[in-house]
This record gives structure tokens, C-alpha cells and sequence, in this order.
């Protein structure tokens, strides 16, 4: 894992996801290499959301208030792993045959490159505030193409289009199950007066 490594394996997955999924794959890494990458990118994600908190209060002048990162580690550790579980799961209730384990490690993959999108991004803050928000609209597509062109690697699905309807359609599902089981909690969204 050198860096020019990682560069090149970080540039075909932007030119060609597929292939990248299937070479990630053919890695063979062991279980608890999968469990480390997946703690690495949740601690840099953490990391880097607060530098970008920071940097937002320094550029608007808005103070958010004092953020802890662990919880948002903790959320996305749960997002990335609830992400591969619905990936295996719903992808071989369709007929692939993926492996929560290889979800697992293309989904912490697809976390990093996001990642270096965002350090792109906490740096057009700076410099070009406005400019943020469109870097922020394309690395949602981005996920969305990535998430979709690894799925069909994952299950062997060749349809593109079929595997975004599938997307979409488990993403606004988990939405749905999960805002239904934060209100059984009795955990709902406080209004702000204004």
C-alpha cells in the first residue's frame, strides 16, 4: 500500500469503478485489515468534519458551537456498516451473490476517496466560499455513481440502471425504518424558536 499505490488505484476509480472494485477485491485482504480500514476512515472523516466546522466559523463568522467528533465517528462507523449489511442483503434478495465482507471494504474504499473530495472541498471553502457548496453537489453524485457502479461489482449485476433504481429505493427505505425507529424511541427533532 504505497502511495503512488493508492493514487492510481484512486484514479481508476474515478475513471473506471468497476474495474477498481474488482482489483480492491482480488486484494484478498483478511477480515481484521477490512475492520482497521473502516476505523481509519471513520477517525479521518471525524477529523476532517470538524476542521471543516472550523473552518465554516472562521469563513462565515457563524459559530456552530462546540462539536465533539465522537459522535459523528460513531454515526458514520453505524452508516458504513448498516450500508454494506443493506448491500449484501438487498443485493442478493435480487440475485447477486456479494459478501458483507466485500461490501464492507469497497464501502470503506468509496469512504476514502470521498474523503480526499472533502479535503478538496474544506479548501475551496477557504479560498472560494461560494464555489463549496457545487464541490458539495458533486461529491453527492459522486457517492451515488460510486455506490452504484460498486454494488454491480459486488453482485455481478450488469444493468446500471436497474442497480441505481435499487439505490434509491434502499436508501429512502432505511430512511424511512430509521426515522420510524428514532420516534419509538422518543427521539424526535427539536424546533428551534425563532
Amino acid at each position: 500500500m504505497t502511495e503512488a499505490f493508492l493514487r492510481d488505484l484512486v484514479i481508476r476509480t474515478l475513471r473506471d469503478p468497476r474495474g477498481a472494485a474488482a482489483q480492491i477485491l482480488a486484494m484478498g485482504l483478511p477480515m481484521q485489515a477490512r475492520w482497521l480500514a473502516l476505523g481509519a476512515v471513520i477517525a479521518l472523516s471525524a477529523v476532517l468534519g470538524s476542521l471543516a466546522e472550523i473552518m465554516f466559523a472562521f469563513v462565515t463568522k457563524i459559530e456552530l458551537g462546540e462539536g465533539s467528533p465522537v459522535p459523528m465517528a460513531v454515526a458514520q462507523g453505524a452508516l458504513l456498516i448498516y450500508g454494506a449489511f443493506a448491500m449484501t442483503v438487498v443485493g442478493r434478495w435480487c440475485g447477486g451473490q456479494g459478501r458483507f465482507a466485500d461490501a464492507l471494504l469497497l464501502l470503506v474504499w468509496m469512504e476514502f476517496v470521498l474523503i480526499l473530495g472533502q479535503v478538496v472541498q474544506v479548501l475551496m471553502m477557504v479560498f472560494f466560499p461560494l464555489s463549496a457548496v457545487v464541490a458539495s453537489a458533486l461529491l453527492l453524485g459522486l457517492m451515488f455513481w460510486l455506490l452504484v457502479q460498486f454494488t454491480a461489482a459486488l453482485h455481478g449485476f450488469e444493468r446500471l440502471s436497474t442497480v441505481s433504481a435499487g439505490v434509491i429505493v434502499t436508501f429512502f427505505a432505511s430512511a424511512l425504518l430509521a426515522g420510524v425507529i428514532l420516534l419509538s424511541l422518543g427521539i424526535v427533532p427539536v424546533p428551534v424558536a425563532g
